[in-house]
C-alpha cells in the first residue's frame, strides 16, 4: 500500500463542484460531473476545464460515444441523459427511477445503467437496467441490489461489473445484447466489511480496480481473486472520497466526489478501454 501525498498524486484540475462521475472521451479529453448538473471537459496535460452543459442535477457517472456526445446518469433529476456536442441536453429515461449512478456502452449501442435505490445498511433497492439504441428503457435485473453502484463492461468476455456499494462486493453477470443471459451473477468478489466501494475499472489483464468512497483509497481484485489496497490517503487531502475512476497506460484518474479536483497516480498497467459506439441511444 502506497500512501498518498504531493509525491505520488498529481491534481490535473482543481475548483470543479464536488465531481463524482469520470470517463475518457474519444479525442482523449476526460469528461466530468459536478453535484450542482454541471458537464466537464478537461484536457488532461494542461488542466483546462470547460463546462459544456449544466442540468440543474446532480451528476453521477457519465460515459461517451465515439462522436463525443455524453451520456449521464442524474440523480437530482432522477434521469439518465444525453448531452450533445453542442450542449443541448435531453432525457432518456425518467418516471419512476430512483437514484440513478453509473453507465457503461456494450458493443452494440445498449447503455446499461444502476439505479441505486436506498442507501442503508439493511434496506435496499437497487435495480440494472439498459436503454437500447432505439431508446427503450428496460429492467434487466430487479435485484434488490445493496446500493448499485459504478459498472464496467469487459469487451472480451462479455462481462458486465457492478459495484454493490453497501455489500460490499463487486458482481459480475455475463451478457448478450440488451440482457443478462442469467439472474445469477458468474462471479461475486465480497470486500472487506465496513467499507465503501464505489467505482470500478479494468485492465487488459482481468484485474479489477476500485475506488472506495470510504476509506479514501484505490484497491484491486487480482485475477487470482486476492486484493490489494493500492494507495490510501488516512487524512482525505490527496484522495478525498474518490468515487469513478478512468486508466490510461500507467495511470489511474480518479474524481473526488469529497474535495474539488481530478487527480491522477501512477500504476502500471494497460487499460481495457470501454466501449465508445458509434451512436448511442437518441430519444424520438
Amino acid at each position: 500500500m502506497t500512501l498518498c501525498s504531493p509525491e505520488n498524486v498529481r491534481f490535473i484540475c482543481n475548483g470543479l463542484d464536488h465531481p463524482e462521475s469520470l470517463c475518457f472521451a474519444a479525442d482523449g479529453s476526460l469528461i466530468a460531473g459536478s453535484e450542482s448538473g454541471g458537464i466537464y471537459r478537461i484536457e488532461p496535460e494542461g488542466g483546462h476545464v470547460e463546462t459544456v452543459a449544466e442540468t440543474e442535477g446532480f451528476i453521477l457517472g457519465v460515459c461517451a460515444d465515439a462522436s463525443g456526445t455524453v451520456y449521464a446518469c442524474d440523480a437530482g433529476r432522477n434521469e439518465v441523459l444525453r448531452i450533445d456536442v453542442d450542449g443541448t441536453v435531453r432525457s432518456l429515461a425518467s418516471g419512476s427511477l430512483d437514484n440513478p449512478n453509473d453507465c457503461a456502452f456494450d458493443g452494440e449501442g445498449n447503455l446499461f445503467f444502476t439505479e441505486s435505490g436506498t442507501y442503508h445498511p439493511e434496506r435496499h433497492s437497487g435495480r440494472l437496467y439498459v436503454i437500447t439504441p432505439e431508446c427503450e428503457a428496460i429492467c434487466v435485473h430487479p435485484g434488490p441490489f445493496r446500493f448499485a453502484n459504478g459498472i464496467f463492461i469487459d469487451r472480451r468476455r462479455s462481462l458486465l461489473y457492478m459495484v454493490e456499494s453497501t455489500a460490499p462486493s463487486v458482481l459480475a453477470f455475463r451478457i448478450d445484447g440488451p440482457r443478462l443471459t442469467s439472474s445469477e451473477p458468474v462471479h461475486r468478489f465480497e470486500l472487506e466489511p465496513g467499507t465503501v466501494p464505489d467505482g470500478v475499472a479494468l485492465d487488459t489483464d482481468g484485474n479489477i480496480y476500485i475506488a472506495y468512497y470510504s476509506p479514501d483509497q484505490i484497491g484491486v481484485i487480482r485475477t487470482d481473486g486476492r486484493f490489494e489496497v493500492l494507495f490510501r490517503d488516512f487524512l482525505g487531502e490527496w484522495m478525498n472520497r474518490p468515487t469513478n475512476i478512468a486508466l490510461r497506460d500507467n495511470e489511474i484518474y480518479f474524481a473526488n466526489l469529497g474535495g474539488w479536483h481530478i487527480g491522477v497516480v501512477e500504476h502500471g498497467l494497460s487499460p481495457l478501454p470501454p466501449f465508445l459506439p458509434e451512436r448511442g441511444p437518441r430519444p424520438a
